[in-house]
């Protein structure tokens, strides 16, 4: 009879402890969404001015090249 109530205090603490654990991570899934909610309504990281792309350096090979492929 003790051990049967030893092992339903113990599945007791159990859940409680993945219960209490559940619902923490639950609150910081929420804190995580609104701080990027907001970081996004503040323009996220996009900068203020247009960043320009650079042109790709291209460079061939003369007609008197000694460059060989």
């Amino acid at each position: 009879m003790r051990a049967s109530l030893v092992g339903i205090a113990a599945l007791a603490a159990i859940l409680a402890y993945c219960f209490q654990h559940a619902r923490k991570a639950h609150a910081t899934k929420g804190e995580v969404k609104e701080d990027l909610r907001r970081w996004e309504s503040e323009g996220g990281n996009v900068p203020a001015v247009a960043t320009p792309l650079p042109a790709p350096q291209m460079t061939y090979p003369g007609a008197g090249s000694e460059a060989r492929h």
